[in-house]
């Protein structure tokens, strides 16, 4: 093979290969912390995050939560700090409003057309833990990098009335690396 041809070969590869984009999938697992009014407490557990074919999973293995459903959201900024919310201080502010990148501003749950930091609901049994995988079908791993992810003092009626979908506070929070 002439020398030429080898190197016409080559770049035809190299061209081939850098025009199809190759899809980095995202599995991750983020420390959930406790959170109040004060700043981010104790490590309460993990979510490991998978993103695959039908959506992005999310394994969550947590403890020392209040009994019963609980709102769960990706939220727009990777900080899990308190912040003044209607002139007070609130636990988890600093992770901004639930992840929206449509602007919505609607909550349809993570199946609807709302905003997409909607996830499903999760549920503690009466020792406070929570080991249970849910699905997000319409998020990507690339998109929620850097991102927090938020577990609320309620449950998600995913509607906006009341306001949050009736979520609550926030109470655990986590940082999705970036």
């Amino acid at each position: 093979m002439s020398r030429s041809l080898r190197l016409t070969t080559a770049a035809a590869w190299l061209a081939t290969a850098l025009a199809v984009p190759t899809a980095v999938a995202l599995q991750q697992t983020v420390d959930i912390n406790k959170i109040t009014e004060a700043g981010v407490g104790e490590k309460i557990g993990t979510v490991t995050i998978t993103d695959g074919p039908s959506g992005v999973s999310f394994k969550v293995a947590v403890s020392n939560l209040p009994a019963g459903s609980h709102g769960f959201h990706v939220h727009e900024k990777g900080d899990c700090g308190p912040g003044k919310k209607d002139g007070k201080m609130q636990a988890g502010i600093a992770a901004g409003e639930h992840f929206d990148p449509g602007h919505t501003k609607t909550h349809k749950g993570p199946k609807g057309q709302g905003h997409k930091g909607d996830l499903p609901a999760l549920k503690a049994d009466a020792k406070g833990k929570i080991n249970a995988t849910v699905t997000a079908p319409r998020l990507k791993g690339e998109e929620i990098r850097g991102r927090s992810l938020v577990i609320h003092e309620g449950g998600d009626t995913y509607s906006d009335q009341p306001e949050s979908g009736g979520g609550k506070g926030r109470i655990a929070c986590g940082v999705i690396p970036g």
